[in-house]
């Protein structure tokens, strides 16, 4: 375990790429687990758990589907394993980050910017991370690389905005 959380690091810190984990359909599902239950985790500090696992479910299947298309579109499928991997163990590292924020962040709190500040700062480099990953897997500039990631951004936050205008997240 300490060894794969090395290796999400070292891609957070953008060290290494997809391409550094090992091709394993076993590292992808606990990947994908860990990215679920982080984001369940996270999404608690704002919405109860009806909520907020539904909407992770959506996120995780849209973290599947997205790089996929790409991959598609590439015409390196293969890559769809580590690519998935660096993706969802990343992101459960990024929402780990965030989530003692999230129940600090109430608009009426003395530290409220300060609070949001930090979690914007997240966010960004967790996009940042995505389109180093995007980057690596499909051999490709990092400008057009940040906007597929952006793309996959703006994707999410609709998705969960449509499916999910209530929860307000």
């Amino acid at each position: 375990m300490p060894i794969l959380l090395k290796q999400f690091l070292n891609i957070c810190l953008l060290n290494s790429g997809p391409q550094h984990l090992p091709w394993s359909s076993s590292l992808l599902h606990f990947s994908l687990v860990a990215y679920l239950m982080s984001g369940v985790l996270s999404m608690l500090a704002a919405v109860p758990l009806y909520q907020a696992l539904p909407i992770m479910l959506v996120d995780t299947g849209l973290l599947l589907f997205y790089p996929w298309l790409c991959l598609l579109a590439f015409n390196k499928t293969s890559r769809f394993i580590q690519m998935s991997a660096a993706l969802a163990g990343t992101g459960a590292v990024f929402q780990l980050m965030v989530w003692p924020f999230m129940s600090y962040l109430e608009p009426q709190s003395d530290n409220y910017a300060s609070i949001l500040a930090v979690v914007f700062l997240i966010g960004m480099w967790n996009l940042v991370v995505y389109a180093h990953i995007f980057r690596e897997s499909f051999n490709i500039r990092l400008l057009s690389a940040f906007m597929l990631a952006l793309t996959y951004a703006v994707i999410s936050a609709t998705l969960r905005q449509l499916l999910f205008p209530d929860a307000g997240v």
